[in-house]
């Protein structure tokens, strides 16, 4: 066992490159290879070997990973090709129109990139297997657990299979199990709920690090989406867990909706805040993911630079027929305006003319207006068409452009509150109070019934751009129903293909074969 952990040491090595702010307890340190060995030995090293199983964490939330294969692939969000850019092969395109192959480079990234984090969580669960058993030991043994089937859950979402190793197994010589849906499935919900009582809790663990409530949620989105992953609903077991978060005293709807993604957001995480679950970000460190969680830079213009701090990308947009239910005289999630003044932008939806910080009207690269609009096509946009989002606030100026300092969340209590509202929608056709107190603190009048259109919209307003609307949509049964540019497509399309190159390095079809439809 010793001499497998001290071969390993320097994949360990190979990852201690990420960085975890020091207000959680994880901060790390940049090991050499003498190093290693004092680094699994000595019980004050434990921060720097569990933290990059949390970093893991941080390449899953941008356009090329987990959030955009939930998000552009949906009526919500699409990257249009706009002459030779944005093109990439086609890759963009293929998401939104759900023509994807096993050879799609997000579909295969994205694989990898779980399977990083699984790999982390298993590594670091036997390492420290060697040190005794002590309180903090058992706390960070809950929560590494925990990750692992957070990454687990992922696969299952996504792929409709998981690739599965306990981390006591160290002969890599030999595939690990893959197992399916059903299989995945009733082994988180089980983990889980054996790791609850061993995990701390929100007022006790730092700030970051995973308690007992972010294992609750997720026992809520499991049993949310049961039906999708079993073909047995489980939605009093759903709400168990959501009356559980919202009666726990420990979240609130804020009235304040772009707070919640500004760029101190970590100073909220207090009983009037929403977030439950996020992804420590910082600016003033190279944390591994430079270029990837600059949410703006893939959505604006090029020359809407807020106040010359930013290179933004001039790519994703909010497809015409879902900007076009927003209520944008009353919604306050639609626009605000408290950037304005020095970035000449809009938080929100941003459409019509653009500006910047002097009030000078924007122009194109042709010197035409920068006048965002809701119509553009897929396949031949134009620079300005389309209309763009910034939801996490940007900072002005910035520390490095490549970075953010908003920590990016997961989950939030607004969405346990719609996510009750469902349930009891279907159990018995309830579930108005709790999407109506979402829908008044949003600036909104409350609905006098509800349907499964109004619950879905509703979503959609709330949780645009957050990565949810695949989820949501399958859920519904609308992933596969034709929008903007996107026809009907095959029901197989709820899950993605296994990448082929993960298919060719398992080379067992009796262990792993293609879902069907690929």
């Amino acid at each position: 066992m010793k001499l497998v952990k001290y071969i390993l040491q320097i994949i360990l090595i190979i990852f201690l490159g990420f960085s975890f702010p020091a207000c959680t307890d994880l901060q790390e340190e940049i090991l050499d290879e003498t190093s290693g060995e004092d680094l699994i030995s000595k019980p004050e090293n434990i921060p720097s070997l569990v933290g990059p199983v949390y970093a893991a964490l941080r390449d899953l939330w941008w356009r090329q990973s987990v959030w955009g294969l939930q998000e552009s692939t949906t009526d919500a969000c699409m990257f249009p090709t706009r002459g030779n850019d944005w093109y990439d092969g086609g890759v963009w395109q293929e998401a939104h129109l759900h023509t994807w192959s096993s050879t799609h480079r997000d579909i295969s990234d994205t694989w990898d990139r779980l399977s990083t984090g699984l790999a982390r969580a298993n590594y670091v669960l036997l390492l420290l297997d060697d040190f005794e058993e002590t309180a903090e030991i058992s706390l960070f043994k809950a929560e590494l657990s925990f990750l692992r089937v957070f990454y687990m859950y992922y696969y299952m979402d996504l792929y409709g299979q998981c690739p599965y190793r306990e981390y006591t197994e160290t002969d890599f010589t030999k595939n690990p199990q893959v197992w399916d849906r059903q299989t995945t499935y009733e082994y988180i919900v089980e983990e889980v709920q054996q790791i609850i009582p061993a995990l701390g809790d929100k007022t006790t663990v730092p700030y970051g690090r995973i308690n007992k409530d972010i294992a609750r949620m997720l026992l809520a989105k499991l049993y949310l989406n049961q039906e999708v992953y079993t073909g047995t609903p489980a939605w009093p077991n759903c709400i168990q867990y959501c009356d559980e978060l919202i009666n726990s005293g420990r979240y609130a709807l804020t009235d304040d909706y772009f707070n919640i993604f500004s760029v101190n957001n970590d100073q909220f995480f207090t009983s009037s805040d929403e977030a439950i679950f996020v992804s420590i970000m910082d600016d003033s460190e190279d944390m591994g993911v430079d270029n990837n969680v600059q949410w703006f830079h893939p959505t604006l213009h090029y020359n809407q630079t807020l106040a010359r701090g930013y290179s933004p990308w001039n790519g994703c947009v909010v497809p015409e027929s879902f900007f076009n239910k927003i209520d944008t005289a009353n919604d306050i999630r639609y626009q605000d305006d408290r950037i304005k003044e020095t970035t000449g932008a809009n938080l929100g939806f941003l459409v019509g003319q653009q500006y910047d910080e002097n009030g000078v009207a924007l122009e194109t690269r042709q010197s035409e207006p920068l006048i965002y609009t809701p119509e553009c096509p897929l396949p031949t946009a134009n620079e300005a068409q389309g209309v763009r989002v910034i939801k996490y606030e940007p900072k002005v100026p910035p520390i490095n452009s490549a970075r953010i300092d908003n920590d990016f969340i997961i989950w939030r209590i607004a969405d346990v509150y719609l996510m009750r509202a469902e349930a009891q929608f279907r159990i018995n056709g309830g579930g108005l109070e709790d999407l109506n107190a979402v829908r008044i603190i949003r600036g909104l009048d409350p609905l006098g019934a509800l349907t499964e259109q109004t619950i879905i919209d509703e979503r959609g307003f709330e949780l645009y751009w957050e990565g949810h609307r695949r989820q949501d949509l399958i859920r519904f049964g609308m992933f596969t129903d034709a929008w903007t540019e996107k026809p009907v497509t095959d029901a197989s399309k709820e899950i993605f293909p296994i990448p082929q190159r993960a298919l060719d390095a398992y080379n067992d079809e009796e262990l792993i074969s293609q879902n069907p439809g690929y």
